[in-house]
């Protein structure tokens, strides 16, 4: 049997759409192919969760979602809510989705909860540092910020690689990547500001920009800053994430 990964989807607007979408009121489930790729590649069946709004308190419905599932996604998206880290907002912070935070929060905690095996990608990495009781700088790509990386590197293609990264000796990601370097693309205007109580940062970029968390008292949790999943047709190194997280799950659900 293939093991069965939750990837969280969200809720957009038909005006995000564009014009082909023109009826009003219309909303769209939407999460991107690459992660469904990259997890069918590694052995999973991806099984995507719509934001429910009549479900949006009904934990015993959510839980009976969880507990159908062997693994945990929280993908990338938008600026995360910043009063969840007690700050507010501020020059160069994006559109937010407080619905989608508490949602995808609850859908996190629920996971933890029944000890769901957790990959988080970019947003879904900072949220998991916010979970933590940790923080977020709102910006690091202004004209105010001192460094040459350009974290939101939206002028190179998906797969691109923007800049390298430190791996600490001894984190799951090391073992993923048997290297202490490794080079990653880069689609994020937000950062870690304070990591979250038990988190341990196991990459970081050559500024200081924390890249990837853990927790090492879980049986799976890790949180990357950039996006594998748009890397991992083309780079197998990338694709080595999810079939690190496949592979875990698989062993872990059966063991």
């Amino acid at each position: 049997m293939y093991p069965k990964i939750l990837i969280a989807a969200y809720k957009i607007p038909a005006e995000v759409m564009g014009d082909k979408y023109d009826l009003s009121g219309l909303e769209f489930s939407l999460i991107t192919q690459d992660y469904s790729e990259a997890l069918s590649r590694a052995g999973a069946l991806p099984m995507i969760f719509p934001y429910l709004e009549s479900r949006k308190n009904d934990e015993e419905y959510i839980k009976k979602v969880i507990n159908e599932v062997d693994g945990i996604v929280l993908p990338g998206g938008s600026d995360i809510d910043p009063a969840l880290y007690d700050s507010y907002p501020q020059k160069n912070l994006g559109k937010i989705s407080p619905e989608r935070d508490h949602w995808e929060l609850k859908i996190l905690k629920l996971a933890m909860e029944a000890k769901k095996p957790i990959l988080g990608v970019c947003r879904g990495f900072q949220l998991i540092n916010i979970y933590y009781g940790g923080s977020l700088k709102v910006d690091v790509c202004g004209s105010d910020v001192e460094s040459r990386i350009p974290h939101m590197a939206l002028m190179v293609p998906k797969y691109y690689k923007t800049h390298k990264l430190k791996i600490k000796k001894e984190s799951r990601l090391a073992d993923i990547f048997g290297k202490e370097d490794i080079a990653v693309n880069s689609y994020h205007h937000q950062a870690v500001k304070e990591v979250g109580k038990g988190l341990v940062v196991s990459g970081v970029a050559p500024d200081g920009v924390v890249e990837a968390v853990e927790d090492p008292n879980y049986p799976y949790l890790l949180g990357v800053q950039w996006h594998p999943e748009m890397m991992a047709a083309k780079e197998k190194e990338q694709f080595e994430i999810f079939k690190n997280f496949v592979d875990f799950v698989d062993a872990y659900k059966n063991g």
